[in-house]
């Protein structure tokens, strides 16, 4: 006879225990000058490791386990990098390990976006420092999530004016060149990979992903699309998130009055971007509480409100994450939206209903969120059938590696199964078999989705987690 096992699934209060999982989920922003070992903005006169360490007590609630870290070349922009940069970079890299962070790393020149040309590298530079960091970003490839393409403009975001005075088609060719073959490179703009790629190049086109910037619920020409959603660019971008890396950041709180005319973004526009958008790691430094946090753009928020006409008393009191704490969120709303979620995050242990808010969904369906809906197996058969759900936004192309493992009675390995991360697209049931050796009888099977950092995730199930394998018993 047939054995099916239907695996419980995690209740809703108990959502804290997968908030580590690796390559997915809210991320910090963080600075280091390569050449003082300091930071940028406001924190230009703390050490950069001391600012990182900082940042991580700020959000200890929020638990990120990726950092968007900006290396600012600025005093290498007419030279070679030298010891002190490569010293500087590897103790930042040695001290996102000890955090058991990963860094969304992006190279940049330009930190005074007052004077863009005056710290701008030229391109046979950029690609002299790109072939020296070739070494290095080979080096320390299990602890980078992506890399942003960075290197032009200011803060390294390809904007048009900069983008005129570089040929971008070859500074994009040496990124690729000199950084390892599977790290995804994230772009500002999608017509960075269209005007710069060729068609045909299929393993090229296949490592762009995007950051997709000053997301304010409604579409703005800042974005990663334009703002026309209904232009075939944006259809493109859509159909390409699918099955690349995709960030995100709001604008800073203080523009929300200035390009909204309203306090705060709408909660429901932002999510479903995000959900169509198959966004992977949205921005904490954005929209949130920076005001508290003292970034550097809360010293320069009043001239921007008297350039746009706009009173201090139109400021909002905070970010709109904070305020989506105190915006419900239901079930009906979900299934009315189409967008994923699982129906157990809404209860207890106790099954009993508890109350939900946007910032909870964004922050437990961004990327991915793994569960166990079944397991399957006969006597008289060699496999075993596993059947697999993805809820978040977003299929699991971060991680390194996700396999299935069926354990005999002896405590050996009957077979194995390698999981195509792809596969496991948003909102859908996928089957997968396990051969194992015929005439034993499996006893359990364990579920392993690894980072390249060696971090591992735990499944939306209630499971045994040990040794960074989920584990279910077939009695």
């Amino acid at each position: 006879m047939k054995t099916v096992i239907t695996p419980k699934m995690l209740p809703g209060s108990r959502s804290s225990e997968l908030l580590q999982n690796p390559d997915r989920g809210f991320r910090l922003e963080v600075y280091l000058n390569v050449a003082s070992n300091k930071g940028i903005y406001e924190y230009a006169d703390w050490n950069a490791i001391d600012a990182l360490k900082h940042e991580v007590s700020l959000y200890r609630e929020e638990q990120p386990t990726i950092a968007q870290v900006y290396f600012y070349l600025t005093d290498y922009r007419d030279r070679p990098l030298d010891q002190t940069a490569f010293q500087n970079m590897q103790a930042y890299f040695d001290a996102i390990n000890q955090l058991h962070l990963k860094a969304l790393l992006r190279f940049a020149y330009v930190w005074d976006d007052a004077n863009p040309t005056r710290q701008a590298a030229t391109l046979s530079m950029m690609k002299t420092h790109l072939q020296q960091l070739a070494p290095f970003l080979q080096k320390n490839r299990a602890a980078i999530y992506a890399l942003q393409a960075g290197m032009i403009g200011a803060w390294g975001e390809w904007a048009f004016r900069s983008r005129e005075r570089i040929d971008e088609t070859e500074l994009l060719k040496s990124l690729l060149v000199n950084t390892p073959d599977d790290l995804k490179i994230q772009v500002r703009y999608l017509n960075i990979k269209n005007r710069n790629l060729n068609v045909d190049d299929a393993v090229s086109l296949s490592r762009i992903g995007f950051h997709d910037d000053f997301l304010i619920g409604i579409p703005h020409i800042w974005n990663t699309a334009g703002k026309n959603e209904k232009s075939s660019e944006y259809q493109q971008l859509l159909r390409d998130s699918k099955q690349t890396l995709v960030d995100g950041e709001m604008s800073w709180f203080w523009a929300n009055p200035i390009y909204l005319k309203t306090p705060f973004i709408d909660p429901v526009m932002m999510v479903n971007r995000l959900v169509k958008g198959s966004f992977t790691t949205f921005s904490l430094a954005h929209n949130y509480q920076e005001g508290e946090t003292g970034s550097f753009t809360s010293t320069t928020w009043k001239n921007e409100l008297k350039r746009a006409g706009v009173s201090e008393e139109e400021l909002p009191s905070g970010g709109s994450l904070a305020e989506w704490k105190d915006v419900p969120i239901t079930p009906q709303i979900l299934h009315d939206h189409h967008w994923p979620f699982q129906e157990s995050w809404f209860v207890d242990e106790k099954q009993k209903p508890i109350q939900r808010n946007y910032f909870e969904y964004i922050r437990d369906y961004l990327g991915y969120r793994i569960s166990v809906k079944s397991i399957a197996y006969g006597p008289k058969t060699d496999i075993v059938q596993v059947i697999l759900r993805n809820d978040g936004f977003a299929a699991p192309l971060g991680l390194d590696r996700i396999s299935l493992m069926v354990i005999g009675q002896s405590h050996q390995t009957l077979g194995e199964a390698n999981i195509p991360k792809a596969s496991l697209v948003s909102g859908q049931d996928v089957s997968f078999v396990v051969p194992i050796q015929r005439g034993q009888t499996p006893i359990s099977l364990g579920i392993l989705l690894r980072a390249t950092n060696g971090e591992t995730a735990r499944v939306a199930n209630l499971a045994e987690f040990a040794d960074g394998i989920n584990w279910f018993a077939f009695s």
